[in-house]
């Protein structure tokens, strides 16, 4: 059967085309902006902040390991609250560079400095010696091309932060498994 409109049909087909067309600017202004993937998260407003360049290079290379806040299972050396002790000798300083996984990780020089800066002031800047200097891509290149034996190191390591008091106590970096490091 063939379909008339007549002209109070089509101004009132218009008029719901009209509304809707500008219905739909305001109702997306009223929406709120998201960068969450999954559509059904974005439309409950959740609005998930970028992460810097660094904490990415960190959840990348590991925090698998280490924990999303660098706290993991005992067999892995807990970075929070700890590794900022480390930067308070100048062989600690060497050693958080020449710990395997930092040396021969294939970022380059620059994004293991920073990465290695962030990391020490998100998860122990209360452990960082008032002096802290942040490494540079340059320290980081020569120290990773030095091969140590990382667990004698560390211990000396522990060893002399203790001796030189700058330590709450020797099991503040102590590890329930020295096989590891």
């Amino acid at each position: 059967m063939p379909r008339c409109l007549n002209s109070a049909a089509l101004a009132g087909g218009c008029a719901v085309a009209l509304g809707l067309a500008l219905a739909q600017p305001v109702l997306a202004q009223s929406t709120p902006v998201s960068n969450v993937p999954d559509v059904l998260t974005r439309q409950n407003g959740l609005r998930v902040t970028p992460m810097s360049h660094s904490a990415r290079v960190y959840a990348e290379n590991c925090q698998g390991c280490h924990g999303p806040q660098g706290v993991s299972v005992t067999e892995i050396p807990t970075l929070a609250g700890r590794i900022g002790y480390f930067a308070r000798s100048p062989e600690g300083r060497s050693y958080l560079i020449q710990v395997p996984n930092v040396a021969l990780n294939p970022s380059s020089d620059e994004e293991i400095a920073a990465l290695m800066n962030w990391l020490l002031y998100t998860y122990s800047g209360q452990q960082l010696p008032g002096d802290f200097k942040p490494y540079s891509a340059s320290e980081v290149g020569l120290l990773r091309r030095e091969r140590v034996d990382t667990a004698a190191q560390r211990r000396r390591v522990v060893d002399q932060l203790s001796a030189a008091g700058q330590l709450p106590s020797p099991a503040a970096l102590a590890l329930p498994r020295s096989v590891l490091y």
